[in-house]
């Protein structure tokens, strides 16, 4: 067709399939597809949705969403545009640039090779660079905002570019202005990371000691703590691969309670369930408390409900990590949806607590979503 952006502007397509661009690999169509491959053409896409009055989208990595079965109606902007650069001189802090195109496991192994530390625990979790600062990745006592020096983005109503602060983006757990009060607003174009030529070892999760405990491995080299959450994450997480399937990565998030609240899980918790699991909610309980308040794996809460495992259609409650629902292989949108609900009310059901997830969804109705986002708990 011709390129309804102009001519010289990005390559766009009518009614391209979403689904090879997600790591779920599931969604219907985009009703016009847009490959940007920088600022300028992104503004052209953003053009295009404005002469024919249609929503935009930006689709990244596709690793922390569940497109719709019928697509999206609207215009699908995929940013291309990719590098990474380091300054020519050597000094104990470096400033990384990276494009907001790029692959976020490449940038990690990167700054691996070069010898520089604070993002090498962020290893192996699947997106783009961009949408890694978006929903502020964090694993294994690291987070992106951790090492944010700054992030440049594009202002869409003004279409300007602008460069925010680490205050200014105002981040929490899995959390930003850009997936909260100005979620729409900006279009990450890129961020520069401040990181460290001393070694700065952050290994007090229990995975990561045990792995390099049972190598008898004090001081791990970085490429060594690489490789462990690598092996770590690829034993708990299923990697998404063009030949097995595909996920969205965590589909629940964690959750944070305080003492009320705790007190009244452990009261389900010993009314629904063996002593054991009594016990190992008091020993989470003593793991992760941080003053008043006590974090909560969803995890745990999945399992101990016998959920893992538990399949509708072609999806499925991942059987090593709970957290994670996968695609078997032709699973819908639907498929997914309907799982995540089951699981969710069952969870509520036996122990009280309400499971928020975490993938954006795109081209669902109002309704859908509501129904997703504010189950009936009744």
């Amino acid at each position: 067709m011709p390129n309804p952006a102009g001519d010289g502007g990005p390559l766009v397509r009518e009614s391209e399939l979403l689904k090879p661009y997600t790591t779920f690999k599931v969604g219907g169509p985009a009703r016009f597809f847009v490959n940007a491959g920088s600022a300028d053409e992104l503004c052209q896409g953003l053009a295009l949705a404005r002469k024919h009055s249609l929503p935009h989208f930006v689709l990244g990595g596709g690793s922390n969403v569940l497109i719709s079965d019928r697509g999206f109606d609207g215009v699908v902007l995929h940013p291309t545009f990719r590098g990474v650069s380091l300054p020519s001189v050597n000094t104990p802090e470096t400033h990384l640039k990276v494009l907001a195109g790029e692959v976020w496991d490449d940038v990690v192994g990167f700054t691996v090779a070069r010898g520089l530390w604070g993002i090498e625990n962020l290893s192996h979790i699947p997106g783009q660079a961009g949408a890694a600062l978006v929903q502020n990745i964090g694993a294994y006592g690291q987070q992106v905002s951790d090492v944010l020096e700054s992030a440049s983005a594009l202002e869409i109503a003004k279409g300007e570019q602008r460069v925010l602060s680490p205050a200014e983006c105002e981040f929490g757990y899995r959390r930003s202005i850009f997936n909260t009060t100005a979620r729409g607003q900006y279009i990450i174009l890129g961020m520069s990371l401040k990181l460290s030529r001393t070694p700065r070892r952050v290994l007090d999760y229990p995975d990561v000691r045990a792995y390099f405990d049972e190598r008898g491995i004090k001081e791990p080299a970085l490429a060594e703590i690489r490789q462990a959450i690598i092996s770590i994450r690829d034993r708990k997480f299923p990697f998404p691969r063009e030949e097995k399937g595909g996920n969205a990565g965590s589909f629940f998030k964690n959750l944070t309670i305080d003492e009320q609240e705790y007190e009244a899980l452990c009261e389900k918790v010993s009314r629904n369930f063996p002593p054991r699991e009594l016990g190992r909610l008091t020993e989470i309980r003593n793991r992760f408390s941080a003053g008043s308040q006590v974090k909560i794996p969803a995890a745990f809460l999945i399992d101990i409900c016998g959920l893992k495992g538990y399949r509708i259609g072609a999806a499925q409650v991942n059987e090593s990590q709970p957290l994670v629902l996968v695609n078997m292989g032709g699973a819908t949108a639907a498929d997914v949806l309907s799982l995540a609900l089951n699981v969710r009310r069952t969870v509520w059901a036996r122990t009280g607590a309400a499971l928020a997830i975490e993938p954006e969804l795109v081209g669902f109705s109002e309704q859908e979503s509501i129904e997703i986002h504010n189950f009936n708990t009744t």
